[in-house]
């Protein structure tokens, strides 16, 4: 599927995964130098697309949540509220705090709209 117009303008330079109202910009995996005493960290944005594939919070904030493949594991996300920088750029700040190292499958749903990625983190 390819990128709509209105996420593709945020930043042409990030890579995006999404389907539908529901984009992402992919992160880079957390490696050793993100580790905080809590764990890795990450941060990446998150994009809510109205019918006219335009930014919207109308629909409210996605979910997201994170479960580790290669051993128990599950944590929640955050997603912070509908932010907007320079005139139309708005999307939903978002971290996740992974406890351990490993394999993570994060997923973000958005009413029927679900997206999932699977990151590697701690690898570096």
């Amino acid at each position: 599927m390819s990128v709509p117009a209105g996420v593709r303008g945020f930043d042409r330079s990030l890579n995006w995964y999404g389907a539908e109202d529901l984009w992402v910009a992919m992160p880079p995996p957390p490696d050793h130098a993100d580790e905080g005493a809590e764990g890795h960290s990450t941060k990446y944005a998150s994009i809510t697309l109205d019918a006219r594939g335009r930014s919207t919070d109308r629909k409210g904030a996605p979910h997201v949540s994170a479960e580790r493949l290669d051993g128990p594991g599950s944590v929640p996300g955050s997603i912070g509220g509908f932010a907007t920088a320079g005139g139309d750029r708005q999307w939903w700040p978002t971290v996740i705090d992974f406890p351990d190292a490993g394999c993570w499958r994060v997923t973000e749903t958005l009413g029927s709209t679900e997206v999932r990625f699977t990151v590697n983190v701690g690898a570096g």
